[in-house]
């Protein structure tokens, strides 16, 4: 997923300093880059523990791989396995299965 839908180049200079970069913990862009620059914080580890950026109820599955480059690091490879929403439209248009039980009622 993230490499279909990679945002272009010089994405981190359209993010204001109020735009919430972790929604579960509300952090945002502007406590991100106080991490790195005041503090001292050079890798997202070290921004987590700082800002709590990525410890929300998705642990980081939505926010990781920005605040690890917003920290100027390049984010780990997503050890998660892909998924994503599908409607239940999507689902319920999909063909039957054919029936593979013998002796199953018709």
């Amino acid at each position: 997923m993230a490499a279909a839908h990679r945002p272009g180049a010089g994405w981190a200079d359209w993010l204001r300093d109020d735009t919430e970069v972790c929604r579960c913990e509300e952090v945002t862009a502007d406590r991100i880059r106080e991490a790195v620059t005041d503090l001292g914080a050079h890798d997202a580890r070290t921004v987590k523990l700082l800002t709590r950026a990525g410890m929300g109820w998705c642990q980081g599955r939505v926010c990781g791989q920005a605040v690890a480059r917003l920290a100027g690091a390049e984010p780990a490879p997503d050890r998660r396995p892909l998924s994503c929403p599908v409607p239940l439209s999507h689902l319920a248009r999909l063909p039957e299965p054919p029936d593979t039980h013998e002796g199953a009622p018709a």
